[in-house]
């Protein structure tokens, strides 16, 4: 990275600051058990590290600013390549960033404050005292960003993988890849009660747009897993999802976790029905009604629709009205009034259409079972368009 530089010191001043230097190099140990006893005192992350080794690390943090101090210049490549393997060794070790730079700041302001001693015990002239001050925070700014950078990004990296892992054993829970003691195992790294019931879901975009992640993990809740699959959003929640507009969801029954494969294929299997009728929102299989069984039994729709509506095809344009009729009928919740007004017809038109309709194919409206298979054939039919 570029770093910036100062237009030099005014002469005499690198000899001054260098000899300033040397004092505190010569005290380097004191500073750096007094740096050491802040950085614990301030930052309480810190106090998991041993002892030696964040005095080690404070060590050459203070050596490597000395250095640069004395001859008054920026860091080389390869004091901020130094740096940036403390960010990331410190974002290995679970320090967060804010910490880290706190740290950073508390060294700077300690060689900052002794330096200011020395310089008025000695009488420093000021041009010597600005030509430290610059070079330190100069220093310390191309550090401390260097340190950030490097952390964040192990932070990214760790986090990269703490999604992968995660989306692994979701996929794994759900397709009934592991074994009773790895599933309670891993249920409780990632925070699951192996005692709990968890209700499986998949859920899509109705529109055919992708789903964003944020709708599927707000449909997972806050003690629920999700992950990608295929071009859907599959997991688990330990409360019914909400319905959500423009999403369809497929739900099953809350089940134990190692029950949920089976559970996940049924949310599967309503998913794919809700999608290929055209439906929204959250959904079971019950919620479907029938709509699964014409959805996977291709043989049967056939059949029905050899039964009920083909025999209307040989009455031509008749024959597409009625079918027509039927279907307003049905989604008017088989109601005559309500029916008419909604083809914009009589209701002793629409009562003569379905008297022609059970005359074409001998059935009964008035019959449980041809009405559900009528019904059946015109929603296969409507599949298949």
């Amino acid at each position: 990275m570029a770093v910036p530089t100062s237009p030099g010191p005014p002469p005499g001043a690198a000899a001054v600051v260098g000899s300033l230097v040397a004092e505190i190099d010569a005290e380097l140990d004191r500073l750096v058990a007094t740096i050491g006893d802040r950085i614990r005192a301030e930052i309480p992350d810190f106090r998991r590290l041993p002892h030696d080794t964040l005095a080690g690390a404070i060590r050459g943090n203070v050596t490597r600013a000395l250095t640069a101090l004395r001859d008054v210049r920026a860091p080389t490549d390869a004091e901020l390549e130094q740096a940036a393997a403390i960010g990331r060794e410190r974002a290995e070790q679970g320090l967060t960033v804010d910490a880290v730079l706190h740290a950073y700041r508390i060294t700077i302001t300690a060689v900052w404050s002794r330096f200011g001693e020395l310089a008025r015990e000695r009488g420093a002239d000021v041009g010597s005292v600005l030509a430290f001050s610059e070079t330190l925070w100069l220093w310390a700014d191309a550090v401390m960003d260097i340190v950030g950078t490097a952390h964040r990004e192990v932070e990214l990296e760790q986090a990269r993988e703490e999604q992968q892992r995660r989306d692994a054993f979701v996929l794994a829970l759900l397709t009934g890849t592991l074994d009773p003691a790895e599933l309670r195992l891993q249920s409780a790294t990632f925070g699951l009660d192996a005692d709990r019931r968890y209700i499986p879901f998949r859920a899509r975009s109705s529109g055919g747009a992708p789903l964003p992640r944020r709708t599927a993990v707000a449909l997972a809740g806050d003690e629920g897993l999700v992950t990608g699959l295929d071009r859907d959003f599959a997991g688990i929640a330990a409360r019914p999802p909400a319905a959500r507009q423009g999403v369809v969801c497929g739900l099953a029954a809350p089940a134990r976790l190692e029950s949920l494969p089976a559970a996940f294929a049924s949310a599967s299997r309503a998913l794919q029905t809700a999608v290929a009728f055209g439906q929204e929102g959250a959904l079971t299989l019950a919620d479907l009604s029938i709509r699964p069984a014409i959805l996977a039994d291709e043989a049967l729709g056939d059949a029905f629709v050899a039964r009920y509506l083909e025999p209307l095809e040989a009455l031509g344009r008749l024959g597409a009205e009625l079918e027509t009729t039927l279907r307003t009928w049905f989604d008017q919740e088989m109601r005559v009034e309500e029916t008419a007004r909604a083809l914009h017809v009589h209701s002793n038109t629409l009562r003569h259409r379905l008297r022609r309709f059970e005359e074409a194919t001998g059935a009964t409206l008035r019959d449980p079972r041809h009405l559900v298979e009528l019904w059946w054939a015109l929603e296969h039919r409507r599949l298949a368009s």
